[in-house]
């Protein structure tokens, strides 16, 4: 009876109840079953792996533009600085140049204001002199 059930693709299992699968065919059956659900499963776990890895780089690049900036914004103030500076300096120099000619020129002055003054006194000392 049993060859015949066979025939009609029937079987017995280990409980003897009536399968249309043959055993061998049922537990492959059941290990893909199982072996799919690890999968899935791992596939899952994977999904959550990426999504972590993602927002990770995500704060990691937002920050990294935040640094960025910082960075960008640094240097801005640095070449300001250095043109403020630059601008400082030739007001300095300019002020110095100023002041320099109206040395030479207080200079120039002076000197002539010692020969008048000299002048003065050889024509006081004549006058003197003459009384």
């Amino acid at each position: 009876m049993a060859d015949e059930l066979q025939k009609a693709h029937l079987y017995y299992d280990d409980i003897n109840k009536i399968r249309i699968l043959e055993q061998d065919v049922l537990k492959d059956t059941e290990d893909l079953r199982d072996t799919c659900k690890e999968y899935e499963t791992k596939v899952k776990d994977f999904g959550k792996i990426i999504s972590t890895l993602l927002e990770t780089l995500k704060e990691l690049g937002e920050n990294v533009e935040k640094q960025k900036m910082a960075a960008i914004g640094s240097m801005n103030l640095l070449k300001s600085i250095t043109k403020q500076r630059e601008n400082d300096q030739a007001k300095l120099q300019n002020e110095i140049s100023e002041r320099s000619m109206l040395l030479e020129q207080l200079d120039a002055e002076y000197d002539s204001l010692q020969i008048l003054e000299a002048s003065q006194m050889e024509t006081i000392e004549y006058l003197t002199a003459l009384r």
